[in-house]
């Protein structure tokens, strides 16, 4: 008599992660906003792989927040604020002599990574003349050289 094997049940399928539908506001801004962003991350991390999981938690973060900075009066400085606190909170300041913490973001914008003042007026949610300004009147002092983008720091 041969030994048969009861049979068994298929197994429950596999749970699929749950198809997340961003909204179309938010995915525009991302696509809008995410060179910006992920060049401002890469100037304060030594590894750029650091750097885009820090892109990639802060997003999460604009994401669960996305209602109230769509309700903020200017959306844009909103999101950039949070990202930019995000950013404090996981990388130390680059040595740059400023006056203030938006002068700070777009000498680093502008002059560290390259993007245009109109790019670092549209990421911060500001004006091109207050951004022109801040960096006209930025005297240039760094108390240390800034290191390329991608070298240990």
């Amino acid at each position: 008599m041969g030994l048969t094997r009861p049979s068994l049940p298929p197994p429950p399928p596999v749970a699929s992660t749950p198809m997340l539908t961003l909204p179309p506001a938010f995915e525009a801004f991302y696509a809008t906003h995410v060179r910006c962003y992920q060049v401002y991350a890469r100037a304060h991390f030594a590894r750029p792989d650091t750097a885009d999981a820090v892109v990639r938690t802060a997003f999460g973060d604009l994401l669960a927040h996305w209602s109230a900075i769509v309700a903020a009066l200017t959306p844009t400085a909103e999101a950039w604020a949070r990202y930019t606190a995000h950013i404090r909170r996981h990388a130390r300041s680059l040595p740059l002599r400023t006056d203030a913490p938006l002068q700070y973001q777009a000498i680093v914008l502008h002059h560290i990574v390259g993007c245009s003042v109109d790019d670092v007026a549209a990421t911060t949610g500001e004006d091109p003349s207050k951004i022109r300004h801040m960096l006209q009147t930025w005297p240039g002092t760094l108390s240390q050289p800034p290191r390329a983008l991608g070298s240990p720091g």
